[in-house]
């Protein structure tokens, strides 16, 4: 498979569940691969954490699911209310699966991207495996949010990375 665009973006947060040091979104042209890194305590280095591989579907349905998210945080920043709503669900596959098998769909994980808003206008946002506590990305502000749609959009972190591809 060819990548045609690989972007790189470092996201600091804190999280009671998790926090990533390190997201980067690779779109190829039939495939998006997510993947977060976590800095190692005892170096500079960053491990890979997990990998996920998202289809065209996929890839249209977290859009749309990160669209509503910013629409959901403008309305809980006017009427300050504590709640929680499963914004959309779709299909990855794990990197390595994907990589070795193709696409199956007795492999296929369900993700499930969740907002939590809170009565003082705060909010986070989980994107996490179906009926799982574990946490897959967090996103507890509006600027990480805005950057990974970005991302998802194919606009680089880096205008330098974007002028290599563009040569």
């Amino acid at each position: 498979m060819k990548i045609k665009l690989a972007l790189i973006i470092i996201l600091f947060g804190i999280s009671t569940h998790q926090a990533q040091d390190k997201i980067t979104v690779a779109i190829g042209s039939k495939s998006t691969f997510i993947e977060t890194y976590n800095k190692n305590s005892w170096s500079e280095d960053f491990t890979l954490d997990e990998a996920y591989r998202l289809g065209p579907t996929s890839v249209k349905t977290l859009k749309d699911g990160v669209k509503t998210s910013l629409k959901w945080i403008d309305l809980n920043n006017s009427h300050y209310k504590t709640f929680q709503k499963e914004i959309c669900r779709f299909k990855t596959m794990e990197k390595e699966l994907f990589k070795f098998h193709g696409y199956v769909d007795e492999f296929a994980k369900e993700m499930t991207m969740i907002f939590y808003g809170e009565s003082d206008g705060s909010f986070k946002i989980e994107i996490k495996p179906y009926n799982s506590y574990s946490v897959f990305i967090t996103f507890p502000d509006l600027e990480r949010l805005k950057r990974f749609k970005d991302l998802l959009d194919g606009k680089s972190a880096n205008n330098e990375i974007d002028d290599i591809f563009k040569k």
